[in-house]
């Protein structure tokens, strides 16, 4: 029995087409795919891309017009500013649709909503194929020109499109913004196309900006005793490479393309450059890097990783901020644990005291966490730590720590058993006299 065609399998062809330059196949795709699922944006950013290829150009245009428009009042922001990225590329300008967009989803905004949940565009799988549709050059029997007319006709046609919702989701970073410091930001974000197993970032390189996921899949890698980890699959509205915000430090991982990827990037010296001028980006800043660390913190620690979903979020709201100076002393060796440390900004210094003079174990940075052994084991702290420069630094008591982990038995016993072992792993290092250079040895 023959397998039934979806528009997914039609879209593969459409992708493979188009990589091939082969312009009028990949067109009669979009346009059956475009007939099937009229809110597909795949298929009319395809189409768009496909007659600026041609040098249709004010055809394509009419259709970036459409897509930036209906997607950003349909809740699809990232995907609205691709298209009027292509727009400005190519006019040079475009302010109406970006003053829609920063009206529409800047903390000024009535319409943006932490309940709003995200919307999701149209699953191909789920479209099959018509027996007519089968033969696609008898169906479209189109070439040049004339097919990318009818592809435009198809591209601009706004009926079957989704109804705009009430609420919307937030953008991060950019919905902390008013509605001038939005549009300010949004001029500095670039657009950047990765075609599937293409690299987008490497281990080792340095960090010197951030992206936005507006459409595609990236896979996340790490070198993990010479083995190549992956660590995650990340899809449209993700962000990834927010470390660069509050540090340049080298990026601790690979992200590949796993398909057509478009990305809008957003680098470090733009966004000093804006918060420079508007003290409100600098909030907005801090408020994001906080969340997005925490948030790392409770998905990746393994303190935190075994807590149930709904007590990783109420720790995540006990977290206090403060300000630290170079050569602040945050921790001295032998007191008791006054809570659990994450680095927000700066830098760490770990020292173990050697009779008079206090030894160098390891320096933490941006998203390390430190003081958990003697909140785990109620023991003394193993160690000094020193602020290495002027810095940020986010707290939690250890009567929070306690009030939130201690209720839970299993998971206290399991925490006692790693800190155990990362005890007898430092005490190892500490007797070979080698220097510790894996920030996870070093918990406090």
């Amino acid at each position: 029995m023959a397998r039934t065609r979806t528009l997914a399998n039609l879209w593969s062809e459409v992708i493979q087409a188009f990589e091939r330059e082969q312009w009028d196949r990949a067109l009669k795709r979009c346009i059956v795919i475009l007939q099937g699922a009229p809110d597909c944006f795949e298929a009319r950013m395809m189409v768009a891309d496909i007659l600026l290829k041609q040098g249709m150009v004010s055809e394509a245009m009419e259709v970036y017009k459409v897509i930036a428009w209906h997607f950003t009042k349909a809740g699809f922001p990232l995907l609205g500013i691709v298209a009027i990225k292509m727009l400005t590329a190519v006019e040079q300008s475009y302010a109406e649709v970006l003053e829609v967009l920063a009206g529409l989803y800047s903390a000024d905004s009535d319409r943006v909503s932490p309940e709003a949940p995200a919307p999701k565009l149209p699953d191909l799988k789920s479209v099959e194929i018509t027996k007519a549709a089968e033969n696609i050059d008898s169906v479209v029997p189109l070439a040049g020109r004339e097919l990318g007319s009818l592809a435009t006709k198809l591209a601009t046609d706004e009926k079957g499109l989704t109804d705009y919702p009430e609420k919307l989701h937030a953008i991060p970073l950019f919905s902390d913004l008013p509605e001038d410091a939005f549009a300010k930001l949004l001029g500095d974000l670039q657009l950047r196309r990765f075609v599937c197993d293409s690299t987008i970032l490497r281990e080792g390189d340095p960090g010197k900006s951030f992206f936005l996921l507006a459409r595609g899949m990236v896979e996340v890698s790490k070198q993990v005793s010479g083995e190549n980890l992956v660590l995650a699959r990340l899809y449209d509205g993700s962000v990834f490479g927010e470390m660069a915000l509050v540090s340049s430090e080298p990026r601790s991982a690979t992200v590949r393309a796993r398909s057509q990827v478009d990305l809008l990037e957003l680098a470090r010296s733009d966004l000093e450059k804006e918060a420079e001028q508007l003290e409100s980006v600098g909030r907005a800043l801090k408020k994001f890097t906080r969340s997005r660390m925490l948030s790392n913190l409770m998905a990746l620690s393994h303190v935190f990783r075994a807590l149930p979903h709904e007590e990783r979020h109420a720790v995540l709201d006990r977290f206090i901020s403060m300000t630290v100076k170079k050569g602040q002393v945050i921790i001295e060796e032998g007191r008791k644990g006054i809570g659990l440390f994450v680095v927000l900004r700066g830098e760490a210094e770990v020292k173990k005291r050697e009779g008079h003079m206090l030894v160098p174990l390891a320096l933490l940075r941006a998203g390390d966490v430190f003081g958990e052994i003697s909140l785990i084991k109620d023991i003394p702290t193993t160690a000094t730590v020193i602020a290495g420069k002027d810095g940020e630094f986010l707290f939690l008591s250890r009567r929070e720590f306690e009030s939130r982990v201690r209720r839970n038995p299993e998971l206290w016993r399991t925490l006692s058993d790693i800190s155990e072992e990362r005890l007898r792993e430092t005490a190892r290092l500490m007797s070979e006299t080698e220097l510790l250079g894996d920030d996870e040895l070093i918990l406090i």
